[in-house]
């Protein structure tokens, strides 16, 4: 299946953490000032990054010809 998760941008692990985090963090600061709609909708969308990015991910796809790895500088 070929969507947006699949972007050879996510590859590196920071960058799905960090898509994980914001809207975690979002949610925490939402439901410290009371907002419960809001810290529902982003920790939500925190849960859908969490299922995305790290238990559906598929880590054996190959990266497209010519796209440039992390690793080479």
């Amino acid at each position: 299946m070929n969507n947006d998760a699949d972007h050879p941008w996510f590859r590196p692990l920071w960058r799905r953490v960090l898509m994980v985090a914001i809207p975690a963090i979002i949610a925490a600061v939402d439901i410290y000032h009371g907002n419960f709609g809001w810290a529902l909708i982003f920790g939500g969308l925190g849960a859908y990054a969490v299922y995305i990015f790290f238990i559906a991910w598929n880590r054996d796809k190959p990266d497209a010809p010519g796209t440039p790895d992390d690793t080479e500088k």
